[in-house]
């Protein structure tokens, strides 16, 4: 089985038009800054449970006294994408884009995110004065037989200029247990940060937009490779995230039919259906979804192989 973890590298440099989506059918809610305008926003890292770090002097002047820092584990390598962080032990889902410097002084990023951390895209403006950074992200939650709510905060991560990461809590989003499958909350947090120098100012921002839904639990996949003529010439089903990796699809097979069966709170099913077109380009898999042990769903991927 294995479960594509991308990373996405990005060179200051580099100038890439951003695409924004808009969040149709979602609510909104804002989040305010982090603790130090010097600090670099680089994402969020997600708990069902409230981070209450606050001490008596943050109730006193309205600041974060006791911000919770990371623990970064480098397995001894360089590379953003081999870290490892983690708060203190504390359960939770991490989006990240930490900033590292290379030896030649170029400054990059690379995206980390935890299985659970679903449809992750990176987008990045840059020019002479201002760089912008999107990060966004879907959390899938299976809704709970009692009818609680699901709950989740989305705390703010931020970099310090030496390095060091850390996260403050957030304010949290619910979403009802009896809603249907696709209902969604969405929050989004941003930041900025100014370098001066004798000649100019620049700006860097980043927001990150993260959005919460509910989706049935995934209990079985089928898939049906189909003819031109709507033939099934192969059927097997398989447990949620016990997919092949590689699948070899049949030489007469026009199409694969990938059929999820959900189980919903009252204990009846739902069946949801998505079709995958014999293609000659190099990006072919198959998306499927399964259930962690929090609760949260978990996407995989299946790379097909059309044998011609």
């Amino acid at each position: 089985m294995r479960h594509k973890k991308i990373y996405h590298f990005i060179l200051t440099a580099v100038l890439i038009s951003a695409i924004i989506l808009p969040l149709s059918g979602c609510t909104l809610a804002k989040k305010d800054a982090g603790e130090d305008a010097k600090d670099t926003l680089i994402g969020v890292f997600v708990t069902e449970e409230y981070l209450d770090l606050f001490g008596t002097d943050a109730y006193l002047y309205g600041q974060y006294a006791n911000p919770l820092y990371a623990t970064v584990n480098r397995h001894g390598s360089d590379e953003l994408s081999d870290w490892e962080v983690s708060f203190q032990n504390i359960r939770g889902l991490n989006f990240l884009a930490p900033i590292r410097t290379n030896k030649d002084g170029e400054s990059y990023r690379a995206t980390q995110e935890s299985d659970g951390i679903c449809h992750a895209h990176t987008d990045i403006s840059s020019s002479d004065d201002k760089e912008e950074l999107r990060l966004s992200a879907t959390v899938y939650s299976i809704p709970k037989a009692s009818g609680e709510n699901l709950t989740y905060f989305a705390n703010p991560v931020y970099q310090t200029t030496d390095g060091k990461i850390y996260t403050v809590p957030a304010s949290g989003i619910s979403i009802s247990s009896t809603d249907s499958e696709g209902a969604c909350m969405s929050t989004s947090i941003s930041d900025q940060t100014e370098t001066k120098d004798k000649w100019s100012v620049k700006t860097e921002s980043t927001t990150v937009d993260m959005q919460f839904s509910v989706m049935y639990e995934p209990v079985r996949i089928t898939l049906f490779q189909m003819g031109a003529d709507n033939r099934i010439l192969k059927q097997e089903s398989h447990l949620p995230g016990k997919l092949p990796e590689t699948l070899h699809a049949e030489k007469d097979a026009a199409y694969i039919l990938v059929e999820t069966e959900k189980k919903k709170p009252d204990g009846s099913f739902h069946i949801e259906r998505n079709i995958y077109e014999r293609s000659d380009n190099d990006d072919n898999s198959l998306e499927t979804f399964y259930a962690l042990d929090n609760g949260i769903v978990s996407k995989m991927f299946t790379d097909v192989i059309w044998e011609q």
